[in-house]
C-alpha cells in the first residue's frame, strides 16, 4: 500500500515565525494535533500539541508561551516521506523516530499528512486482508515486567521514576498486581509543568500531589493473547499512547506502546 493511499491531503500549517498562540488556535480550530511548519514554501519543521505543552511548562510566567515563536518549540528537521513510499517503510520509520504524524512531501510541496492512527489502521486493513495474517498477540510486542507505582505513592516518586528509566506511562496497581489506573507524561506536563523542575521544587518542599490525583482511573487494559491487529485498532481508535497487558487471572505482565505495535506491524 502506497501512503498516497491513506494520507489525508491539503494539511493545515503554520508559518515559523508565527506565534504559538495562533499555532493552538489552529490545531483547536481544525482539531488536529500536528502542524507541519513552513518557511518560504517549503517543511522546516513539525510542531505538535506535546511540544506546545512542554514549551509552556518551561515558560517563566503562564502567559509568556502565547507569544513565543513557533520556532522556538518546533521539531526541525523535520521526517519526511513521500506519497510513493509503502505504508511499512513509513510505520518502521515513525516507530524509529516516535513521532506522531509526517508530512508528505513531493518536490518540495507538502501533499497531505499522516499521523500514527492513520498508518495504524491502514496496517490493521491490510492485516485483516484475504491473505495470510500474522498471529501475532499483544504478549509478542509488549515490554514485559514493566515499572509499576502505588496509587498512594507521592506523585515526585512517580515522576522520579518516569523521569530515569525514560518511561511516558506508569501502570498504577495495587497489592495484588491488578491494574488500579495509569499515569501518562502527558497527565504530568498538564498538572505541573516541567518533571525535572517539580522533582527540584519537591526536594525543597512538600506538595500534596499523589499519583491517584492525577493518574487515569479505570485504566483500559488488553490481554495478554489479544491479536495485535486488535491492539492496534484500539490505539488508532481512542488515540491512548499506551496499554497495560494482563494475564488470564487479570495480573499485569507487561505494558504495549503505539509505537511497539507499529514495529511488531511493519516488521
Amino acid at each position: 500500500m502506497k501512503i498516497r493511499e491513506i494520507m489525508r491531503p491539503g494539511p493545515v500549517t503554520i508559518g515559523e515565525t508565527d506565534s504559538l498562540g495562533a499555532a493552538q488556535r489552529a490545531m483547536s480550530r481544525s482539531r488536529v494535533r500536528h502542524l507541519p511548519v513552513i518557511s518560504e514554501g517549503k517543511v522546516v519543521g513539525m510542531l505538535s500539541e506535546r511540544d506546545i505543552l512542554l514549551t509552556r511548562s518551561r515558560a517563566e510566567r503562564d502567559d509568556d508561551w502565547w507569544t513565543m515563536t513557533v520556532h522556538d518549540a518546533m521539531r526541525a528537521p523535520a521526517q519526511t516521506a513521500g506519497p510513493d513510499d509503502s505504508l511499512h517503510e513509513v510505520a518502521a520509520r515513525m516507530a524509529a523516530y516516535k513521532i506522531g504524524a509526517m508530512p508528505i512531501v513531493e518536490r518540495g510541496k507538502v501533499l497531505g499528512i499522516v499521523t500514527v492512527s492513520d498508518v495504524l489502521d491502514a496496517e490493521v486493513r491490510e492485516a485483516m486482508a484475504p491473505a495470510p495474517v500474522s498471529a501475532a498477540t499483544a504478549a509478542d510486542a509488549m515490554t514485559p515486567f514493566p515499572l509499576t507505582i502505588a496509587a498512594d505513592a507521592p506523585l515526585a516518586e512517580a515522576v522520579a521514576l518516569m523521569t530515569a528509566h525514560h518511561v511516558r506511562h506508569l501502570p498504577i496497581v495495587n497489592g495484588h498486581s491488578t491494574i488500579v489506573g495509569i499515569l501518562s507524561e502527558r497527565d504530568v506536563r498538564t498538572a505541573i509543568g516541567d518533571p525535572v523542575e517539580y522533582l527540584d521544587l519537591f526536594n525543597r518542599a512538600s506538595t500534596r500531589y499523589r499519583v491517584r490525583d492525577l493518574m487515569t482511573a479505570p485504566a483500559a487494559s488488553v490481554p495478554f493473547d489479544k491479536p495485535l491487529r486488535d491492539v492496534a485498532r484500539s490505539f488508532a481508535d481512542t488515540h491512548i499512547g499506551a496499554l497495560p497487558v494482563v494475564d488470564k487471572f487479570g495480573a499485569l505482565i507487561g505494558i504495549i506502546s503505539y509505537v511497539d505495535a507499529l514495529r511488531a506491524l511493519a516488521a
